[in-house]
């Protein structure tokens, strides 16, 4: 996991909530919403997961990912290369 979590108040929860399984479900959730280009996925892949589940479990003692979190991708996070792959303006996210 990332090195800044030993310094969270929340590690156990971070850490139990983020888990692998997790994670893995999200890196391919979001593989997937770009067409399986690998290559598009690594930069949406961050910033959702910091902005959106990361940040959250910290900062909400009863958010739980996977329970409140319906990830979707807007074109408007998209590059122009994203969305010629994506060609769509909203992508939901199933994990």
């Amino acid at each position: 996991m990332i090195w800044w979590l030993r310094e969270s108040p929340t590690e156990d929860r971070i850490r139990r909530l983020a888990d692998d399984a997790y994670l893995e479900a999200l890196a391919r959730a979001m593989v997937g919403a770009l067409g399986g280009k690998v290559g598009l996925a690594p930069r949406l892949y961050l910033k959702k997961l910091v902005g959106d589940v990361l940040d959250r479990i910290e900062q909400f003692p009863e958010f739980d990912p996977r329970k409140h979190l319906s990830l979707t991708l807007a074109g408007a996070e998209l590059s122009l290369e994203e969305k010629a792959v994506a060609s769509i303006d909203d992508i939901e996210l199933k994990l």
